[in-house]
């Protein structure tokens, strides 16, 4: 056996040596062939990436898909490491008689690293990275200097081109740059500051109230307007004021609403209530948030400067200065144009590989598209000065995020699934990609209930207050219509719930109850089915934006989330599925007992509570709770309508939360399909000064 293994170990070495040279030469052939055509594909590649970046980048505005998301990150990130690889490529390795033409590629380079007019930066991080694309605009400019000066091409013609197209780069790339740093956050919160003071200034002086008036009377007709057109360059003057408000955490009221009149407000808001076409704010609301997204994420600062309709002397100095600037922003499509006439009539002949000169038409046929296109998008938005705002078109996703507690135990337990290697992938995914979150359309029914609920708190002075409440306004509008009731009362479940828990922990509690009344079918007809859903929707939305995106989480509220969520696995036991109706419904019969000890019975002492009991309440599960407010919602039904409370408690706190999510949330979905609570903030702002005050 010995001698027949050693054999058949000196037959396979002898069959590898006989193969060794024939495998060699082939990784040999494919090698050189990498090493002529490397160059060529990574510049066709490098295009590529900067075309989809062009037809792409739009979509993701009213696009929650996280496929495109995915694939934009990575046509973003590696536009710029394609490019610059291949400018160094060009430093180090051009070189033959028949490859000079190589040098001509490095200004599309610096147009690849210049990016497109539709998409400066993929986030709000890329816009605070603004110094280090300063330090590679200086560095890769210099490699492109470089390269250029290696250049010995007989043909001047040839050098007019490359001449013509070098700048061109050299802006595109400064362009790119100085949109970033004026999208930063230092930049904004410097624009911040400003507008503050100007804020400050204009209250004490007072003697543009006038004006002011004017200008609320114009922008209500606006909202309402007819052939749904704007001034274009006005309304990006105060889509920057909005795009302040929303990437600040503490957004500001605006000076117009703040200086009018409080009787004046209350008289537009009144007028707007009664018009049946009141729904066409959000249209306008729209409008304001494409020009916030365009003013953060794309070049359109700059493009507007081109039209000489917005005053830059605080940027350029003088108007004088303005006229070169604009024939500079079209210097890229001219310089394209003639570059691409003059290598046309240059002699190549045999002095120029084939392949190289190939490329070098598409790259030049390419840039001179991409300009053309550029141009065609400023055209079409700015030449007229108007914008179109009432549009039949989706501007935004007009999707809403839902999560529901209950609901994600609707699916087989990983626990009880299947161990082992080809069980691991899909209970990673399940535990790491899949967040047990989904998005429904919103509803117009959701949308005109939303901004009939801010009006009627418009309209009422003492009400504008209602966005540092969170459920107080629609139970005590509740309890001055219904005094007789004893759940009137401030120790009942329903004001527990409110006054007594911080605002994640009342989310979490109305969440549940909001479940459990859903499907209580004894309480549920027709009459109130729009209130229902709409609760419902907007009880899963105020969960997603907390539970989910982290808006107002703490540590402490996690943790009973988490705390609440294995009660209810203890609840349904060994089941491996349960539908979510019959969750809910166990949910509600294991506490029906218990509602004596619940966790609302524990606040029902005078007595201050001890510094042990507060820590312990930290650790116990709201189902309790939530059961006696979901008990005391149904019988309140008996004698009125517990939906609208239910509705009138969700919209309250959608209001609340407006304000409180942050900057950098509001920003990052906007590039990323859009959120609906961002619209309600921006309405709270445009309607009047809704907005909370800093210190709240």
């Amino acid at each position: 056996m010995r001698v027949l293994r050693d054999h058949q170990d000196s037959v396979g070495v002898l069959h590898r040596q006989s193969q060794s040279p024939t495998s060699q030469r082939s990784f040999e052939s494919l090698g050189d062939l990498w090493d002529e055509w490397e160059i060529h594909c990574l510049i066709l590649v490098s295009f590529g990436l900067q075309v989809f970046l062009f037809f792409a980048s739009g979509l993701r505005r009213h696009n929650e898909s996280r496929t495109l998301r995915l694939l934009l990150w990575l046509a973003y990130l590696s536009a710029d490491a394609v490019a610059i690889f291949v400018l160094g490529h060009l430093a180090l390795h051009a070189n033959g008689a028949h490859h000079q033409l190589l040098f001509f590629w490095a200004p599309f380079v610096l147009l690849h690293l210049g990016g497109q007019d539709t998409m400066t930066a993929f986030s709000m991080q890329d816009n605070e990275l603004w110094t280090r694309h300063l330090l590679g605009l200086v560095t890769q400019v210099a490699a492109a200097v470089y390269v250029v000066s290696k250049i010995s091409w007989p043909d001047r013609r040839l050098r007019a081109a490359m001449l013509l197209l070098f700048p061109s780069g050299c802006f595109k790339y400064v362009e790119r740059t100085w949109c970033l740093y004026k999208a930063s956050p230092t930049s904004l919160r410097e624009s911040s500051l400003t507008f503050l003071l100007a804020n400050a200034a204009s209250l004490a002086s007072r003697g543009s109230r006038y004006s002011h008036t004017y200008i609320l009377d114009d922008r209500f007709n606006d909202m309402l307007n007819a052939d749904g057109r704007l001034n274009y360059a006005h309304e990006f003057e105060q889509a920057s004021s909005s795009a302040i408000t929303l990437v600040s955490d503490t957004p500001i009221n605006d000076t117009i609403s703040i200086e009018a009149s409080q009787g004046l407000v209350v008289q537009k808001l009144r007028t707007l209530k009664s018009n049946k076409d009141r729904c066409r704010v959000y249209n306008y609301v729209n409008t304001r948030l494409i020009l916030v997204y365009e003013r953060l994420y794309t070049k359109a600062l700059v493009r507007l400067i081109s039209t000489q309709r917005l005053d830059m002397t605080d940027i350029l100095g003088s108007c004088d200065a303005l006229a070169d600037f604009r024939l500079a922003l079209l210097f890229p499509f001219l310089s394209t144009l003639a570059a691409l006439m003059l290598f046309k009539v240059v002699e190549k002949g045999e002095l120029y590989s084939r392949a190289d000169v190939t490329v070098s038409y598409i790259l030049l046929i390419g840039a001179l598209v991409l300009e053309v296109a550029s141009l065609f998008i400023s055209i079409q938005s700015y030449v007229s000065g108007m914008h179109v705002i009432h549009r039949a078109t989706k501007q935004w996703s007009e999707m809403l995020g839902q999560y529901n507690m209950i609901k994600s135990f609707d699916r087989v337990q990983e626990n009880n699934g299947p161990k082992g290697i080809t069980s691991f992938v899909p209970r990673w995914i399940g535990k790491h990609i899949d967040d047990k979150t989904s998005h429904v359309p919103i509803s117009e029914d959701l949308k005109k209930f939303v901004l009939d609920k801010l009006l009627d708190f418009g309209t009422r002075e003492e009400d504008w207050n209602f966005a540092s409440m969170h459920g107080q306004l629609a139970l005590r509008n509740w309890t001055i219509s219904h005094e007789d009731s004893g759940f009137a009362r401030p120790d009942s479940n329903l004001h527990q719930s409110i006054n007594d828990v911080d605002f994640p922990t009342s989310v979490l509690i109305w969440h549940t109850a909001t479940d459990i009344l859903y499907y209580q079918e004894d309480i549920n007809n027709t009459s109130d089915h729009k209130m229902k859903k709409m609760s419902r929707e907007l009880s899963n939305y105020i969960m997603y934006l907390v539970f989910k995106c982290g808006v107002m989480l703490t540590v402490n509220t996690k943790l009973k989330h988490n705390i609440t969520r294995e009660d209810i696995e203890h609840i349904f036991g060994v089941r491996n599925s349960i539908l979510e109706k019959e969750a809910v419904t166990l949910v509600f019969e294991f506490h029906q007992g218990l509602h004596h000890r619940s966790y609302g019975a524990i606040h029902r002492h005078s007595q201050p509570e001890a510094q042990m009991q507060l820590l312990e309440n930290t650790l116990k599960s709201v189902l309790p709770h939530a059961y006696g407010v979901a008990q005391e919602l149904i019988d309140i039904h008996k004698e009125a309508a517990c939906w609208d409370l239910a509705a009138a408690v969700w919209v309250e706190m959608l209001y609340y939360i407006a304000p409180r999510c942050g900057g950098a949330f509001h920003s990052q979905h906007l590039a990323s399909g859009g959120e609906f609570i961002t619209h309600v903030i921006l309405l709270m702002q445009l309607l009047g000064p809704f907005l909370p005050p800093p210190s709240a």
